[in-house]
This record gives C-alpha cells, structure tokens and sequence, in this order.
C-alpha cells in the first residue's frame, strides 16, 4: 500500500527531504545527533529522552543495516526502533523481526498561503528568538497533559533537554507563548532553516484547552513563519486521529505516512 496521500501542487518535497529537515531542526535540543551506517542507513539519537519517535533507524531493509542499527541503538542505551517511510520497507523490516509495537505517523506540511485566522481579543503571542525557550514556554509546556505519568515524563526528560538547547548555523529557533487573561495558554516551537520550518511542541495547559487558544497559536506560528521567509512549514503527528485532523483544520496536509517498528513496547 503506498502511503503517499496527497500531492504538494508545486512538487511534493521528497521524504527523505523531510526527514532531514525533522532530524536538522531538533538536533541541538530534542536530539543530539546522528550516525551514519551501512548501506545508506541511519540512526538518530538522544541523549537525554529515551522515547522511540528521538531514537530510530532509518533507510534499514537488509541484514547488515538492520544488524547495524541495532548495535547503535544497544550501544546508547535504547531498544532498537525502526523508521520504515513506506510499505516496501516496513515489510522488509517485519522480515527481519517482529515488532512488539507499531505507530503510523503523518507527516504533514502547510503552504505559502497565508493564514488569516485572528487572535481572539484579550490574547496576544510572544516569541522567543533563543535556542532554549522561557519560563512562560515551560510553565505551559509541562501543563499541556493532567496525567501525572506524563507530567513527570516532561518534567524528567523533554524540559531539561530544552533548558540546555544550543544553537546551530543556520537554524533559527522560535519559541511562542500565547497568553489569555489568566496568563501563559499555550506554547509552539518553530525551527527555521532557509525556506523551511519545522513547527514542535504545540500545546494547551490542560485547564484551557477547548478554547481554540491552540488553533490561533497554530495560525501564529504560521504567520510568524511566513514573515521569516518560510514557504513550508512541516510537522508530524500521530495518524488517524483528532491531532491529525485538527491540524488539517489548520491548513496542513499529510504527505507522508510512515511507521515506526518497535523491538519493545514504549512504556
């Protein structure tokens, strides 16, 4: 099945394409680097956060790459994962081994048109120019789930991970805060690079959301990326579900489906 679901009108950007721009625009911060193995393979690291969607292989669909990848995933402390970008690879990969866990992605992009969606009146967005975000960002971010396990998930891992972003050449990180009458809402992230933006770390604080405060930073943030000279932003969420389909509201669509293949279920 291919998972190809709908065409870029001026030429889609190429998988692999926005694969690099994922790893580029998160490396410094939500990922620490990159290795290079055989046959054109991958993995991707990070230090700090152990969850699979920061620490994967990619390009794998033949013995020694896969046996590769799992020797670098070991190495770092980590159950090997594995990226398959379509149908073809996933099922190479199977017939390597069985994955105890599946998750299909979309990976989503919006174009150069505008967004004209308004903030609602008494709300108004700041942005941070600085590799690492502030208080404001990190007030929101780790109340952006009311599931303590979460909580303490953020707080332990994604949060010093973003305290200690550095920053790279050529790449500009934003991060924006939405405010309401009650205070920091609701939080993204945009990393620049050329005529590109990845937008991250979209959230509500569990106590706002409902309010569309989410849906007018999304729009910011693209506005804020246009301003800057982007003419695509992308991004990738879970397939299938709401976030996918509040995204699509927003002006994105999917490109891309691909599916992470698990050696051992998340926990």
């Amino acid at each position: 099945m291919e998972r190809r679901v709908t065409r870029w009108p001026d030429g889609e950007p190429g998988f692999e394409a926005l694969r690099q721009a994922h790893v580029e625009a998160l490396t410094g911060s939500l990922i620490d680097g990159v290795e290079h193995g055989p046959g054109g393979s991958g993995y991707v690291w990070s230090r700090g956060i152990p969850d699979p969607t920061l620490n994967f292989a990619h390009g794998v669909r033949h013995a020694e790459p896969f046996a590769w990848a799992g020797a670098a995933a070991l190495g770092r402390g980590r159950a090997p994962a594995f990226l398959a970008q379509d149908a073809a690879e996933e099922g190479a990969l199977r017939r390597l081994f069985e994955p105890a866990a599946a998750f299909a992605a979309s990976w989503m992009v919006a174009g150069p048109h505008p967004a004209q969606a308004c903030l609602p009146r008494g709300v108004r967005v700041t942005v941070g120019a600085a590799p690492a975000p502030g208080a404001d960002f990190a007030e929101v971010f780790a109340g952006t789930s009311d599931d303590p396990a979460v909580r303490r998930h953020l707080h332990r891992t994604y949060l010093p991970a973003l305290r200690v972003a550095r920053g790279r050449p050529g790449l500009v990180p934003l991060h924006l805060v939405l405010h309401d009458a009650r205070g920091p809402a609701a939080c993204a992230s945009l990393y620049c690079r050329g005529a590109w933006a990845g937008l991250y770390n979209v959230g509500t604080r569990c106590d706002r959301q409902g309010r569309g405060l989410g849906s007018a930073l999304v729009a910011a943030a693209l506005r804020e990326a246009r301003a800057r000279g982007a003419a695509l932003v992308f991004l990738q969420c879970p397939a299938g579900g709401a976030v996918e389909a509040f995204y699509g509201k927003a002006g994105f669509r999917t490109l891309y489906q691909p599916v992470l293949l698990c050696t051992e279920s998340p926990v």
